[in-house]
């Protein structure tokens, strides 16, 4: 019996060792406090690949700028409001995942300007009452500019989250 008890022990025992202690789960990333956000470092010429033609520029509302480089302007801004009532600001636009964020896109002919351009927007939910919008322009309208605010939106989201 003795030696029953020794041999299920020894079982248990390389039982234990055998099996992996589980991993530690992913620290949640924390959203920045926005009040010492500046806006307009959220984004860098890396970030286009190509040089500014002008210094980014804040906008007048608060926790917004505006890039541009050859051909292509880039502006983004924080708003309060959920990402419901910000999905009005893109016409026929589609679901979207950003960085794990729920966000939504689309993207529009502007034939009122000369040459004429395509403007690309993709909204993100920051949290319930916070959208990050990231409006991209390029002239002549004949690229992915949905893209281009995608990919600065995802920029921007891996600096605003620690």
């Amino acid at each position: 019996m003795n030696r029953r008890l020794g041999a299920v022990a020894l079982l248990v025992a390389l039982t234990a060792c055998s099996t992996p202690a589980p991993a530690p789960a992913p620290a949640t990333p924390k959203l920045r406090d926005l009040a010492t956000v500046d806006a307009c470092t959220l984004l860098a010429e890396p970030d286009f690949g190509k040089p500014f033609t002008k210094a980014p520029e804040p906008l007048n509302e608060p926790l917004s700028c505006r890039w541009s480089i050859e051909g292509q302007t880039v502006w983004m801004s924080v708003e309060n409001e959920s990402l419901e009532q910000a999905k009005v600001r893109v016409h026929e636009g589609s679901e979207l995942t950003v960085e794990g964020h729920k966000a939504w896109w689309g993207v529009q002919p502007d034939f009122t300007s000369e040459p004429s351009s395509s403007i690309g927007v993709t909204v993100t939910e920051l949290a319930a009452d916070r959208v990050l919008v990231m409006t991209a322009e390029k002239i002549p309208g004949n690229y992915d500019v949905g893209s281009v605010a995608r990919t600065r939106s995802v920029a921007v989201l891996q600096r605003l989250y620690t």
